[in-house]
């Protein structure tokens, strides 16, 4: 199996009208979302190409905004810039905004094949702060604000260039991101999306959106998550054209993009998702099916404050602090509601008594 960065290199000289745009290609504009290209973009050129971001590379500036951290992205970043491929898409419209209060984190870039008349609006997923996670989890019982921010850019960026051929997508919180604006947006713009890409993001939840109708969403929707896949099948919304794809990476880990494997210049795929990643899966529909919405809310907010009460603003400031990070956020959690209680003693409960995890089964009453 072969790696992303792979397939740059061997389509390197290829343009996209010569072998049409593919699944590929999508992973490789929206790996390159989590890089962070403010200071690209703060030189105001009125024209910024990818090949631009070559300055990040020599100046040793390159971050990727991404929860699950990999010194890949360096390499993935040389590589595209010095393709034509895709060193030659022009970009734009980026936004970049971080907020605690209300948490919002949202960041977006399109990449442009001017010679195709093609357009990718890319979704950046969540970075590494507590509030880009916190709003994740929000969709469990609020449109967020994030949400809203896509809508409102696709609809934007559309209107001011309706001519030409637009898909959009994200990987995780990002495929959350371009599916509802694509089941929001101005039915009239929409017809002027071809392909939207949810590379292992959440679906929607309908509930919480009035129900709204997503024909014309799933019709046009590819959705490509990794064998272990947890985020990107929470609120599962049976995507007809779903693909599998294999990792480099075990467990988890599998959620990072950069990992997912690539053979003869396709996807590598693979079956079926594992058994652990489809028990959580079960779990969080039977959660979400059984509880209310304030359910949600009280469970979901009590958990981020006792994670933000020790001061904690990214996932690396928790794990930073080992085993007493953890444990402090144990304490705090002693003195959460009996709903917050209940859900995380049902979790456990259900962990134990699951014959996927060898050797844990038992008396739970200690739990209580």
């Amino acid at each position: 199996m072969d790696s992303l960065i792979d397939y740059i290199l061997w389509m390197s000289d290829i343009p996209v009208k010569v072998t049409g745009f593919r699944d590929a290609d999508a992973l490789v504009l929206n790996n390159l979302a989590y890089i962070n290209m403010t200071r690209v973009f703060e030189e105001k050129k009125d024209v910024v190409y990818l090949r631009d971001c070559r300055k990040l590379i020599e100046e040793g500036k390159v971050e990727a905004e991404i929860a699950i951290k990999d010194d890949k992205y360096t390499e993935l970043l040389r590589a595209a810039v010095d393709s034509k491929r895709f060193g030659d898409l022009r970009i734009s419209n980026y936004i970049d905004v971080k907020s605690t209060e209300p948490p919002v984190q949202f960041a977006v870039v399109c990449f442009h094949d001017d010679e195709e008349k093609l357009s990718f609006i890319a979704f950046r997923g969540t970075d590494d702060t507590i509030a880009g996670w916190h709003e994740d989890f929000i969709i469990c019982y609020s449109v967020t604000e994030a949400q809203k921010m896509a809508k409102g850019y696709v609809e934007n960026v559309i209107a001011n260039d309706p001519e030409r051929r637009w898909m959009m997508g994200g990987h995780s919180k990002g495929g959350n991101l371009a599916l509802y604006a694509g089941t929001t947006m101005n039915r009239e713009l929409f017809a002027h999306v071809e392909r939207i890409y949810d590379l292992d993001g959440p679906g929607l939840c309908l509930g919480v959106m009035g129900w709204p109708s997503v024909d014309r969403v799933l019709a046009k929707t590819t959705r490509i998550i990794p064998e272990f896949s947890v985020v990107g099948r929470m609120f599962d919304m049976n995507i007809p054209d779903t693909k599998i794809v294999r990792s480099s990476a075990k467990g988890i880990l599998q959620h990072a993009p950069i990992t997912w494997g690539i053979e003869h210049g396709r996807i590598a795929v693979c079956e079926k998702n594992s058994p652990v990643s489809a028990w959580f899966n079960e779990f969080f529909a039977n959660w979400t099916a059984c509880s209310g919405i304030e359910e949600r809310k009280i469970f979901l907010d009590e958990v981020f404050e006792a994670i933000s009460a020790g001061g904690a603003v990214t996932l690396e400031d928790i794990t930073s602090q080992g085993i007493e990070g953890f444990k402090g956020i144990q304490l705090r959690l002693k003195n959460a509601s009996d709903v917050t209680k209940r859900v995380m003693y049902d979790f456990t409960k259900q962990a134990f008594f699951s014959s996927i995890f060898p050797g844990v089964g038992g008396n739970t009453k200690h739990l209580k």
